[in-house]
């Protein structure tokens, strides 16, 4: 049985759920009205603020799966659409680990593999009640709220995301499943992009996802590689590569 823990601020809920599980055996959920030091990917900071839904779990799984932050984030997209008809069509998954809406993100997506325990800790943060500053970060950011015009329950949608990533769990053991609802849902496929790449900044087409779950890319010249890390920075025009070749 998942125990639940709720907190008004936290200085995030992964740091609350790793000094938990020191005494605690069984899975938990650790969620928080605010972080003050929310933690996204790369140790950046993730901006929690009151009214959103932030948390962390567990989900014990015999070995790592490289493209497993997509998996979560199909399991994300897919009880959204089912909760929230008004997202249809403009909802999608950024690769890797972000929820996307209308170009906006909507939510992030961290997860960290254990070893030892054989348990990924994943973070979830999603933009639902709060006030946001829609320029936020790359592409800015948007609310459920802003979307469907009133307040979600978040602690329903906690539970019904950690439903949908429990029991769809079965789908891990077939990449393609989850891969090719990401890729069909893909956030900028067929756009040029500006993309970040260990440190350097290359210009291409966005064309899918792998089976290893690696972003496939069209290079100016009609070269495809797959990037295992990085980022898309921004989205560009074709013309522009054209004229600055």
């Amino acid at each position: 049985m998942r125990k639940y823990y709720y907190y008004d601020e936290l200085d995030s809920t992964m740091s609350e759920y790793l000094r938990l599980k020191e005494s605690i055996d069984s899975p938990i959920v650790v969620r928080a009205a605010t972080q003050k030091d929310g933690i996204g990917r790369a140790n950046h900071i993730w901006l929690s603020p009151p009214g959103g839904l932030w948390f962390t779990f567990d989900l014990y799984l015999e070995h790592s799966v490289p493209s497993f932050a997509l998996y979560v984030g199909f399991c994300i997209h897919e009880c959204l659409l089912s909760l929230f008809v008004n997202l249809q069509n403009k909802l999608k998954i950024k690769w890797t680990n972000d929820i996307i809406y209308d170009d906006h993100k909507l939510g992030g997506i961290l997860c960290r593999y254990v070893p030892a325990k054989k348990t990924y800790t994943i973070g979830i943060g999603l933009n639902t009640n709060n006030a946001i500053d829609k320029n936020l970060g790359k592409f800015g950011a948007v609310s459920l709220k802003d979307i469907i015009g009133f307040d979600v329950s978040n602690r329903y949608l906690c539970q019904s995301l950690i439903e949908s990533i429990e029991s769809k769990d079965k789908n891990l053991s077939s990449d393609l499943s989850y891969l090719t609802y990401c890729n069909e849902n893909l956030f900028g496929k067929g756009r040029w992009a500006r993309i970040e790449l260990g440190g350097l900044t290359i210009e291409a087409e966005v064309i899918g996802i792998d089976i290893n779950g690696a972003l496939i890319i069209r290079k100016d010249m009609g070269e495809y590689i797959s990037i295992h890390t990085g980022t898309i920075l921004d989205f560009i025009s074709k013309h522009r590569v054209l004229l600055d070749r």
